[in-house]
């Protein structure tokens, strides 16, 4: 398990993306980008640290939200699963 993180390459611009919820509708990067900026979280609804935490996330969410930060989270895996 790796207990440091490497510093992030930034500075480069993202590719826009669109995915579809369980309902089919459809998120993406320039419907969620806020006027400050977009924060992408990628998560597992049955990870045990992430069930730990989704609280605490959703109320940094509406945080950033209301200082025009967008924010999407993502679960890359299959939601049926």
């Amino acid at each position: 398990m790796q207990l440091s993180t490497p510093s992030p390459d930034i500075g480069w611009p993202a590719v826009d993306f669109t995915l579809r919820d369980p309902d089919g509708t459809a998120h993406g990067m320039s419907t969620a980008m806020g006027e400050n900026g977009l924060l992408i979280a990628f998560l597992c609804n049955h990870c045990p640290y992430v069930k730990a935490v989704i609280d605490r996330f959703a109320d940094d969410a509406r945080t950033l939200q209301s200082e025009g930060i967008g924010v999407l989270a993502v679960m890359p895996n299959d939601y049926e699963a």
